[in-house]
């Protein structure tokens, strides 16, 4: 494996690891030191360049990490993704490609077979509905990291990411995004995290067809 190609295969999984962790829980001390590193930018650039969207997504979750600590940004977790009033954006497929507030709905059942047929079983089993954007990019960050493991050269776990980025992810996590970014009582760090996970994805599809015509 060349030095492009293990670049690309660690960026792909740094990225989606980076992406579930921060909308699977409350952010602390060591979330934020991530989101500040230097490095993290450097690892967003590689989606579309140095001065591209991925660098500038990047300088505004640094900033908002780097103003007031975690306290202000738990508390904006809890009002965002836990309640207890209405969500403005809530975090689950079933939601966007359904229309309707409900959870564990069939489209939910279609994900964990998705997960099932990978051999992936998420951390919040069965408390948790598997279409979670943070169990999504989970999923997608495990497979990665098996991809990395195995020189790319897994093309049935390339074939499922691709499926389950085509089929799940690229159908809502826009829609997901711009419900976020609408939210004018918020701060900048959540929906951007938003938007750069569906650029990700947007890119990452890119990347998937070309490893598999490869």
């Amino acid at each position: 494996m060349d030095d492009s190609m293990e670049l690309l295969l660690s960026n792909r999984r740094f990225l989606y690891t980076l992406l579930a962790r921060a909308f699977a829980s409350e952010p602390d001390g060591t979330l934020l030191g991530v989101v500040m590193d230097e490095r993290t930018g450097d690892e967003c650039a590689l989606l579309d360049g140095d001065e591209g969207a991925g660098r500038r997504l990047w300088r505004v979750l640094a900033d908002e990490a780097a103003a007031d600590g975690d306290d202000r940004l738990r508390s904006e977790y809890t009002r965002l993704f836990l309640g207890p009033e209405k969500l403005p954006a809530p975090p689950w497929e079933s939601v966007y490609v359904n229309g309707e507030p409900l959870l564990f709905q069939e489209s939910t059942l279609v994900v964990r077979e998705a997960y099932r047929r990978s051999g992936y079983v998420s951390a919040g089993y069965p408390r948790e509905a598997d279409d979670h954007v943070a169990i999504e990019l989970d999923f997608m960050a495990t497979l990665a990291a098996k991809t990395c493991e195995a020189a790319a050269g897994d093309r049935g776990a390339l074939e499922a990411q691709r499926a389950f980025l085509e089929e799940h992810l690229l159908a809502w996590i826009d829609s997901f995004a711009e419900r976020l970014g609408s939210c004018d009582t918020v701060s900048g760090f959540y929906p951007s995290f938003a938007r750069l996970a569906a650029l990700a994805c947007r890119r990452d599809a890119g990347v998937l067809k070309e490893l598999l015509v490869a």
